[in-house]
């Protein structure tokens, strides 16, 4: 098939030839004494011939650049919405997915990491950062155990490079001895990266250093229970609680309650007001040399206590009754913290719950870092 210009000129030097055919029978029309009228005619009937040819000739040409679309599949079109993906106003079943970003994969650790405690942090923080699980970092760190909230600014942790129990190898200890008392797979322990670079495996059997951290990845410790004691009578004319317990004051959750967390952790700025989350008798107010620091234990009357721990002060008195939204102290970083927030526990009948699931009112979101 020619292409548009080639047929074009071929087109033209057609009835170019047409044309100059056509003036030498003029010239013999006219010297045969042919009318100059009739010559005219055919002169004016010539170009009016060229001119059509070349439009038509035009049209043609523009018709066959332009792309075909008889040979492209039939689109069906019945029934199918037009949806506006720049504009939605109404709720829709169709949901765009987002681009996936490949983001550069994290460097694999492979040692034991020793981190100073940031202002901020606490053990599910510090976890996250880590990429560890917060039972990890607690295992890692005997003083921890018993109290996960035992954290000071500057004080430095192990972290482990895997989730898991670090443990320190005492004498006479095996791979197999190991993974039996953390509930891990004795091969997990033998292929981990960081065990193989610090004990001899290539022994059979393995030897293990006493004194040496070995990784146990997947490996648990039993969680303890913590019984609170209480009075279960109040006196007679003490306020009793609703069982309706509401949030004891404006935050963002900076750790929820977890395993060995017993409470919440509610973060704002130094003096925030906290109130009772309900009605009931001032137990205690006074310092708590376990890490609470300024602390207020509030018996509700119906086998709940409240804990609200880290006050920069105080506004009630212990003996006395308070009521449901009243204001009990301010927000502090007393104690074992590292920056100001509640500690916040609800005990019932001396077993610690999760106050997301009792508190009534919408979660407080979750804290930016």
């Amino acid at each position: 098939m020619q292409v548009p210009s080639t047929e074009l000129a071929t087109r033209v030097n057609a009835l170019t030839h047409r044309l100059s055919e056509r003036l030498r029978d003029l010239r013999f029309e006219h010297a045969n004494n042919v009318s100059l009228f009739t010559r005219l005619t055919a002169h004016l009937g010539i170009i009016a011939l060229v001119l059509i040819g070349l439009l038509l000739s035009g049209i043609e040409l523009r018709a066959r650049a332009m792309p075909r679309n008889y040979d492209e599949p039939t689109k069906v079109t019945d029934n199918v919405p037009v949806i506006d993906l720049d504009r939605v106003t109404q709720p829709s079943d169709i949901i765009l997915s987002a681009v996936p970003l490949t983001a550069p994969s994290k460097k694999e650790r492979r040692e034991v990491t020793r981190y100073a405690v940031k202002p901020g942090d606490n053990v599910s923080v510090i976890a996250a950062r880590f990429g560890v699980t917060p039972d990890s970092v607690i295992w890692a760190n005997s003083t921890l155990e018993n109290n996960p909230d035992a954290l000071t600014v500057g004080q430095e942790l192990f972290v482990p490079p895997v989730s898991g129990v670090l443990h320190q190898v005492a004498k006479g200890e095996t791979i197999t001895s190991v993974a039996a008392r953390f509930k891990a797979d004795p091969a997990a322990i033998f292929n981990d990266p960081f065990n193989q670079t610090i004990h001899d495996f290539k022994s059979s059997p393995p030897i293990l250093i006493p004194g040496q951290f070995i990784m146990v990845p997947g490996g648990s410790k039993p969680i303890v229970v913590r019984q609170v004691t209480y009075n279960k009578t109040t006196p007679g004319n003490a306020i009793k609680g609703t069982s309706n317990f509401q949030w004891p004051t404006a935050a963002c959750v900076s750790q929820f309650y977890w395993g060995r967390h017993p409470g919440v952790d509610l973060a704002n700025s130094q003096g925030t007001a906290v109130v009772a989350a309900d009605g009931g008798f001032v137990e205690y107010v006074g310092w708590d040399g376990s890490g609470y620091g300024n602390m207020i234990l509030i018996n509700h009357g119906n086998g709940a206590i409240t804990r609200y721990a880290h006050l920069s002060a105080f506004a009630v008195s212990s003996g006395t009754s308070v009521s449901k939204g009243q204001l009990i102290g301010r927000i502090g970083s007393t104690g074992r913290s590292t920056g100001p927030h509640l500690h916040f526990e609800l005990i019932v009948n001396g077993v610690h719950r999760n106050p997301v699931q009792i508190l009534q009112g919408k979660t407080p979101r979750n804290c930016s870092r």
